[in-house]
């Protein structure tokens, strides 16, 4: 007899740090980047991260370059990744 749910439930083994808002930004001077990352409405499948990115040369404001909507799981792999190459924790810049 089939399952009564029939699709896996995946649960993250690890949790990155993150603020009680769940919001994080990421500096990178040499590519002259910021990025932000920020949960988004979850459906009831999935939770999603928007990810925004900047070009940012102080002491100008950021100015906006892209917005995309991820996976969390994906999002949290990113926020990995560009930490182990090179980019910063960040506080939000000021608007």
């Amino acid at each position: 007899m089939p399952s009564p749910h029939p699709l896996p439930r995946y649960r993250a083994t690890h949790e990155p740090p993150e603020q009680p808002s769940g919001e994080g930004w990421l500096v990178s001077a040499e590519q002259q980047k910021l990025v932000q990352f920020k949960p988004d409405a979850s459906t009831a499948h999935a939770q999603w991260v928007v990810v925004r990115s900047y070009s940012w040369i102080p002491p100008n404001p950021p100015v906006p370059q892209t917005r995309r909507r991820m996976l969390r799981h994906n999002a949290i792999e990113a926020w990995n990744t560009m930490l182990k190459t090179g980019w910063r924790r960040c506080s939000p810049p000021v608007r």
